[in-house]
């Protein structure tokens, strides 16, 4: 029989943390089939298992691992010898096994386990500490079948440095495992409070102490040194002191216990490796040129040299950086550091991950390095939306070395477009072209040809962006001197080109030619191969689609831009939040006013990060108008005046959306006629004025504004034209809502024949398309004349949409005179009845507010005035008053 300190438990350490909730989750798991705990090389790991056994006097069969433990037959016969210390019974059985000279297999070892111990009297604790060090397939496969078949009081007790290679998903499904993870293990604030002042009582404040404890990440083996050195000196200097003196102690430590000890190759390979905040097994090739670079990993691991393997599948890993940063003091001074953060910048670049590669190349101390690196990149950054990235990034360019880089100081202008720092870019331009040959000359090939088309491209990009919109323009690259539009090396600045030309036509409520832009920038940017402008070029084609009223292409092009990107690998890349905006216009016209708010929202707040003016502009107009859709007009003027401050302080017509129409249209909605009577007095409308987009929503406000004072017969003549002026540019979605309220203004003028006519050509489009919020934003001008048309029949179209406008608006058509009937006995409002069912049904304030998208306060003042008119004091009271008004009957 094998005798061996493998199979004694530890000794006791003389003193220790508690850990007591630790100990609690223990205590109430011990009844588990498994128990795993994970952590770095002196994180208490076998501490903890010690104390929690011996409180609760639990019997134990205790098996310390090596490396040698691999073999199968080694593993099992100590498994075996430890089980029959604590059960004579079993130890007899074993015995003869143990004294043949054959080797043991699991699928012998296994069976005999389980039908001896499945009568076995009291539980017993299987504990395998360093379970890491187990490298065999077979035995790791053999524990996984042990432990689908152990009897109820059988336990394992796992405690390993790394993940257990099996799966334990069968094991937390039917809640028969407990693990305390390596994050677990970490000591928190309060317990390295309490290490140093009960264990290793130092002079060192909670402030000082929380520091060590952020420094050492927690690591208990890190703690105990620093404690070591710090002990029993009566003067310590400030943190920096404090931090510095036993960071040397821990480095020295770290040296001469974990690095001297090593192969040479591995010591080599530890001292490159050690400059990478993370690293994968090809990177590690790359820097060290070995070829086991793999091999070298694992060794890392099996002598757990604080590596930490950064997701599930340890492919990924970094140091511990105290390790780090001890051997990165070694070599910071030797031709060593600057080359392996060269070749790391290289091949991170090269894999995609631009972030690791130009903090490499800054690190490496050679800036013209690094801004070679950024030359070569940043397209790529630009491609994937992440316009604060290169900027932040240009930024690091030492000041002399990047203004006599012309290619850095072109893509820093693309990047600027996107804020709309015009002057920058056109003072940028002229200094460039100032000395344009010896600007160029400094490059070859590729550099030069990109340096000398993105130049020629935001020349004539600036024009459109700082001048008002037009359908033609002398020298402009539609109708002048356009030869680099077909540039063969760099064909994708046409299709930008062409871009920007369809946002003029759209500025210029022109989407028909908007559209033909749009085609025309298809073959080059499809060719191209470019995620980014393929994404963009499909949003504003959304856009064109949504403008003519056609919701359903709209939406067809924007799922068509999420498979494209889904397709890419890029579900979740910044490019897919171009379609955010667009996807929350839908469904606000189809009155998903849920959907629309989170879309809107995601839009501005990458807006914000990036500092996207056109994303933050329209998404503010867009969040005002969805708050207002909801009731809560002060977060709707909130957004309102966001969009008037970001407008104000751009001059770039072709990206800008005019806020002073969309605020007048806000505040005669919450009939603040006042502010829209001042508008149109500085404004002074005419009709004769040239059409566009401006001009449709001036003439929107104007119309509400003649609506609100009862000028009907200047609002119709407005109407007509606008309507003329739109269907010719088939500016449809404008169409459709000068119809409704066109509509609206002859049934209140008596004349129910020609109302009819134009609701009708509306509904009939609005089918179509899907539109519904249109309807419900003038819903107190067209109920009447919905609801005399259902009730008369003159809607003869057998559809359930106006059934669905009719419910948008607050009301059912089949109920709807119940519902008006109500509404005249109580004089709640169609909000009002919404949340007096919400808290008939036993949602609190915040709960209501959530429901119905709008603010707390709202829903307090809305509660207010329901319990005014029901003349209620109590909420039970009022509830009784809307049973007996039936308003808590279905709709």
């Amino acid at each position: 029989m094998l005798i061996s300190t493998k199979l004694s438990m530890p000794p006791a350490k003389a003193r220790m943390v508690p850990r007591s909730h630790l100990l609690h989750r223990l205590s109430e798991g011990k009844d588990a089939r498994l128990i795993v705990i994970s952590g770095l090389a002196g994180s208490g790991k076998t501490s903890l298992v010690c104390r929690w056994i011996k409180e609760e006097n639990l019997p134990v069969a205790w098996y310390s691992l090596d490396k040698t433990d691999s073999d199968p037959d080694v593993f099992f016969r100590y498994l075996l010898t430890a089980l029959g210390g604590v059960d004579p019974t079993l130890l007899s059985i074993v015995e003869p096994l143990l004294q043949e000279q054959k080797r043991l297999f699991p699928k012998e070892v296994i069976p005999l386990l389980v039908e001896h111990l499945i009568d076995q009297p009291r539980d017993i604790y299987i504990v395998l500490d360093d379970y890491h060090l187990i490298r065999s397939k077979e035995i790791h496969d053999a524990l996984s079948y042990l432990l689908d078949f152990i009897p109820p009081g059988m336990h394992i007790v796992i405690l390993s440095r790394h993940a257990i290679p099996f799966s334990l998903s069968r094991f937390r499904v039917r809640s028969q495992i407990v693990e305390i993870p390596a994050s677990d293990m970490k000591f928190s604030y309060e317990e390295t409070e309490q290490f140093f002042s009960e264990i290793m009582p130092v002079n060192l404040s909670t402030p000082e102490i929380h520091e060590l404890a952020r420094y050492t990440e927690g690591w208990v083996g890190g703690l105990q040194l620093f404690g070591l050195s710090l002990k029993n000196k009566e003067t310590l200097g400030d943190l920096g002191d404090i931090l510095s003196r036993a960071c040397q102690e821990t480095t020295e430590y770290l040296i001469d216990e974990v690095m001297e000890g090593q192969p040479e190759k591995v010591k080599t390979f530890l001292r490159m490796t050690a400059l990478l905040d993370r690293f994968n097994t090809d990177l590690c090739r790359e820097i060290t040129s070995l070829p086991d670079a793999s091999d070298l990993i694992d060794h890392l691991y099996r002598n757990n040299l604080f590596l930490f393997p950064l997701n599930t599948e340890r492919t990924w890993h970094r140091y511990h950086h105290l390790l780090s940063e001890a051997i990165r003091k070694g070599v910071r001074s030797s031709p060593l550091f600057t080359t392996v953060h060269k070749k790391a910048a290289l091949w991170f670049a090269s894999q995609g991950y631009l972030e690791d590669a130009f903090r490499h190349a800054f690190t490496s101390g050679d800036n013209e390095f690094a801004a070679d690196l950024l030359e070569d990149h940043l397209f790529s950054l630009h491609e994937r939306y992440e316009i604060a990235s290169g900027l932040r990034w240009l930024a690091k360019v030492p000041h002399d070395i990047f203004m006599q880089r012309a290619l850095l100081r072109l893509h820093e202008c693309g990047l600027k477009f996107e804020s709309l720092q015009l002057a920058d870019i056109e003072a940028t331009l002229e200094e460039i072209e100032e000395r344009e040959a010896e600007a160029f000359e400094q490059y070859e090939g590729f550099k030069r040809t990109l340096c000398r088309d993105l130049f020629t491209y935001f020349k004539y990009a600036i024009r459109y962006y700082s001048t008002a919109p037009r359908d033609s323009a002398e020298g402009t690259p539609e109708t002048g001197d356009a030869g680099f539009l077909n540039a063969p090396e760099n064909p994708i600045f046409a299709g930008y080109m062409k871009i920007i030309i369809a946002l003029n036509h759209l500025l210029q409520g022109n989407p028909v030619r908007a559209s033909r832009a749009l085609k025309e920038a298809s073959r080059p940017i499809f060719a191209s191969g470019s995620v980014w402008a393929r994404t963009l070029w499909l949003k504003h084609t959304a856009t064109v689609e949504r403008l003519q009223g056609r919701l359903n292409r709209s939406a067809i092009v924007l799922e068509e831009a999420q498979g494209f990107l889904d397709r890419k690998g890029l579900p979740d890349a910044p490019p897919k939040l171009l379609l955010c905006l667009p996807m929350a216009w839908i469904h606000y016209h189809h009155n998903n006013i849920e959907k629309a708010l989170d879309y809107a929202l995601r839009a501005v707040d990458y807006g914000e990060q990036g500092k996207f003016a056109r994303d933050m502009i329209e998404g503010s107009l867009l969040l005002s108008r969805i708050y207002q859709a909801v009731g809560d007009g002060e977060m709707a003027k909130e957004y309102m005046g966001r969009m008037q401050r970001l407008s104000n302080g751009i001059d770039a017509p072709i990206t800008s959306i005019s806020p002073e129409p969309w605020a007048a249209r806000l505040y005669l909605a919450l009939h603040d006629l006042a502010y829209g009577r001042e508008w149109a007095r500085q404004r002074r409308l005419t009709l004769d004025e040239p059409f566009s987009d401006r001009f449709i929503h001036e003439c929107m406000a104007l119309a509400e504004l003649y609506r609100e004072e009862a000028r009907h017969d200047e609002l119709l003549r407005l109407l007509v034209t606008l309507h003329r002026k739109c269907r010719e540019h088939n500016m449809m979605e404008a169409v459709l809502e000068t119809d409704i309220i066109r509509a609206g203004i002859l049934f209140t003028l008596n004349d129910p024949i020609r109302a009819k006519e134009a609701i009708k050509g509306a509904l009939a489009f609005a089918e179509t398309e899907g539109h519904v919020r249109l309807f419900v934003n003038h819903a107190p001008y067209i109920m009447p004349l919905l609801t005399e048309m259902t009730r008369d029949g003159s809607w003869s179209h057998r559809s359930t949409h106006l059934a669905s406008i009719l419910k948008a608006c607050g009301v059912s058509e089949n109920g709807r005179e119940g519902l008006r009937r109500k509404e005249r006995d109580t004089d709640l409002t169609p909000r009002e009845i919404e949340i007096s069912r919400l808290i008939a049904a036993g949602l609190k304030y915040r709960e209501i507010a959530v429901r119905t998208f709008i603010s707390l306060d709202t829903v307090k003042t809305h509660t207010k005035h329901i319990f005014e008119k029901l003349q209620a004091k109590t909420k039970d009271q009022a509830i009784r008053r809307m049973e007996e008004l039936g308003l808590l009957d279905n709709p």
